[in-house]
């Protein structure tokens, strides 16, 4: 008999996946049901993603900063208040999908959430998830898991958004 033995990351990495395949069909149910992307769903995303209470907070609530893969720290500000923030960008990238530009909205709340910070943890995850639901609600086709695990850096860098965008359109071009 063999005996398989998990790592702890091996095991921590099962349980994000888990995780966000979970927000994935929470997503998808509320683009299938035509139900607005609002903040307190936003915020129901982010806890399962995050593995917290339905109850918990998950907001940014203070200054913080982050570590980046490329080893540079990132500090973001205090932000006056993150769901009214998130509200309205939210409210802007419906607008713009509804007007037919879904993947402007798409590219435009995905950067905006990574780049505004406005959960205390997985900012980059829930932006995919995000995303995600974007492309569902408007009939396209687009992996979450594969916003999640494209490799574009810092998205602050000069030309990440426009290469953001062109990640964006191919994926769609792709499932098509």
């Amino acid at each position: 008999m063999t005996e398989v033995i998990f790592s702890r990351d091996s095991l921590k990495a099962q349980l994000e996946r888990a995780r966000f395949e979970r927000a994935i069909e929470v997503a998808e149910s509320l683009a299938e049901h035509r139900a607005l992307l609002t903040t307190a769903e936003a915020a129901r995303l982010n806890n399962i993603l995050t593995g917290r209470l339905p109850t918990d907070e998950p907001w940014r609530q203070g200054p913080t900063s982050l570590k980046l893969r490329s080893g540079r720290e990132i500090q973001f500000a205090v932000m006056a208040d993150p769901v009214i923030n998130l509200r309205e960008r939210l409210h802007q990238a419906t607008e713009v999908a509804e007007g037919g530009d879904v993947l402007t909205a798409l590219v435009n709340l995905y950067s905006n959430m990574v780049l505004s910070h406005y959960f205390s943890d997985a900012n980059r995850r829930t932006a995919a998830i995000a995303a995600h639901y974007f492309a569902a609600r408007y009939g396209l086709s687009l992996s979450g898991l594969a916003i999640h695990e494209m490799g574009l850096g810092d998205l602050r860098e000069e030309g990440r958004i426009e290469a953001l965008r062109e990640a964006f359109e191919s994926m769609l071009r792709v499932s098509r």
